[in-house]
């Protein structure tokens, strides 16, 4: 019986890493700028990219890559400030969706795979809305449990209700997460490799 994790090197992953490396070029033009269509301004496929994206690479890949790669992106086109501890919290949460999508290589099918993202999107969510809590001025939220409810349901007055947000997180997030898993599945079909079942692991 051979483990979960042993497949071959020579797996899918030219059409997965194509979309990694788009989705990273629009979020440096992004930062720098250069696209400005309202329609994609809360398009942020990073929860996808650091879990699905970590979980249909091969185990010789280590699992800080995509983590890193945001970093680099962020640094390279806003400077050196970007690296603040709110912004360290959120890399973190990245790095940490990417670690447990590592253990989880080769153990999960499709639907498995979209519950993480989404789950990973909704501590995402809750995590980067407490940070928000916990660092605005008490004119923003009272310090107790109903300005944290503020927090993380209709946000700050005068502005869009962070619910939206997290609508618009899980779109991006299931979205792009199924684009990867077709990439994946197309090109390993292409290859005759074995394809992430629906619900089965890859092995067992």
């Amino acid at each position: 019986m051979t483990s979960p994790d042993s497949r071959p090197a020579s797996r899918a992953f030219l059409l997965p890493l194509a979309l990694i490396i788009a989705a990273a070029a629009f979020r440096w033009a992004k930062l720098k700028g250069y696209v400005t269509l309202d329609v994609l301004e809360n398009f942020s496929p990073w929860m996808a990219l650091a879990f699905t994206g970590t979980l249909i690479f091969s185990k010789r890949v280590p699992f800080l890559l995509i983590p890193l790669l945001l970093i680099l992106i962020d640094t390279a086109a806003t400077g050196a400030g970007v690296l603040h501890w709110e912004a360290l919290v959120v890399y973190g949460c990245f790095a940490a969706a990417a670690l447990l999508a590592s253990h989880k290589r080769g153990q999960v099918g499709l639907l498995a795979s979209l519950v993480g993202v989404v789950a990973c999107a909704l501590a995402f969510y809750l995590i980067t809305n407490t940070i928000a809590w916990i660092s605005n001025p008490v004119s923003a939220y009272s310090k107790d449990l109903a300005g944290w409810l503020q927090a993380i349901t209709t946000g700050e007055p005068g502005h869009l209700p962070s619910w939206w947000f997290l609508r618009n997180s899980l779109v991006s997030d299931l979205g792009f997460s199924l684009l990867l898993l077709a990439a994946y599945n197309t090109e390993a079909s292409f290859r005759h490799q074995q394809r992430i079942p629906l619900r089965q692991p890859l092995a067992a």
